[in-house]
């Protein structure tokens, strides 16, 4: 059974290290999905020491809390909405950049810089599309 490890915040202070090694007192500097950041508060070592202030990039199964001072992470303002007419308006833009001769450039473009423009594309109208919420019909795009 897989057991979620406790959420780290900024300023956590905590121990690292593996269970039957040397153990590290530090404090979390940033959380990442697959690791944490850890200042180290003391210094460490025995043939090779590490003095304090240096940093460790962990994953998380390797850190115990000893304790919670840190601060939640700032809530994200939502972006400012565009209007609907405005993302119609960009996919269609970019659903005709995705013709074959708009994006090879009728021949002039090498086939690997027309496939690494294809991709951004793809990308940006992925985005538009979770920003708009739906996939737009074909009505919608061309009037048809």
């Amino acid at each position: 059974m897989f057991v979620r490890p406790p959420a780290f915040r900024v300023g956590d202070l905590v121990t690292f290290g593996r269970p039957n090694g040397e153990q590290t007192e530090g404090r979390v500097i940033r959380v990442n999905a697959a690791s944490i950041t850890i200042e180290q508060t003391e210094a460490r070592g025995q043939t090779r020491i590490r003095e304090a202030g240096a940093k460790w990039r962990v994953h998380p199964s390797l850190v115990r809390l000893v304790s919670s001072t840190g601060t939640a992470p700032a809530p994200v303002a939502p972006k400012a909405a565009r209007p609907e007419a405005d993302l119609i308006a960009a996919l269609r833009r970019i659903e005709a950049s995705l013709s074959p001769e708009n994006l090879h450039w009728d021949g002039e473009r090498s086939r690997s810089a027309a496939r690494a423009a294809e991709r951004r594309l793809n990308a940006e109208r992925k985005a538009l599309i979770a920003e708009l919420g739906r996939e737009p019909s074909p009505r919608e795009l061309w009037g048809l």
